[in-house]
């Protein structure tokens, strides 16, 4: 049992080291369709014989050997691994906003500076979104009812909309 959990203890610290690098799942995607299919394999020989608790130490470290494989793939397909680079803008609140570029690198900084409220570019792409979504509401009910003024913006739960009409 002892040795079974030295293996993976061994294999987290691994997978670990790589994902603060690379991003987590990312390096199997950077390595390409044949070695990926060849490494989620080797995940299904692992997972299996931890289910079974056998030859659990060969198994972590031929996916350890695998891990190595695609991080030479990723840089041999001419990836590079996270530089965590962001953009910063302080909040109203005094709190401290990082855009990054991709969703990985959110990972990659929100690890590193975890005062900040991280967020990538298409994350802020969908925010803005649903701002736009509920800027055009607020402006069809104040076409609706002339002269009326936004105190507060909130979305409604389900009692609420269904709640009797009191009359």
């Amino acid at each position: 049992m002892r040795r079974m959990q030295d293996a993976m203890i061994k294999y987290d610290e691994a997978v670990t080291k790589l994902e603060a690098k690379w991003g987590v799942d990312r390096l199997p995607w950077l390595a390409g369709e044949e070695l990926r299919g060849k490494f989620e394999a080797q995940m299904d020989k692992l997972n299996n014989a931890i289910d079974m608790m056998v030859d659990v130490e060969h198994q972590a470290e031929v996916t350890m050997r695998g891990l190595v494989i695609l991080e030479r793939a990723a840089i041999a397909n001419g990836y590079e691994p996270l530089s965590g680079e962001y953009w910063e803008a302080p909040m109203p609140d005094g709190r401290v906003l990082a855009i990054t570029r991709t969703g990985y690198d959110v990972g990659k900084v929100q690890r590193e500076n975890r005062e900040m409220l991280v967020y990538s570019v298409d994350e802020i792409g969908k925010v803005l979104q649903a701002y736009l979504e509920q800027a055009a509401t607020v402006a069809a009910a104040k076409e609706i009812f002339p002269g009326a003024t936004i105190e507060k913006i909130r979305t409604p739960t389900e009692k609420e909309l269904n709640d009797e009409i009191p009359f």
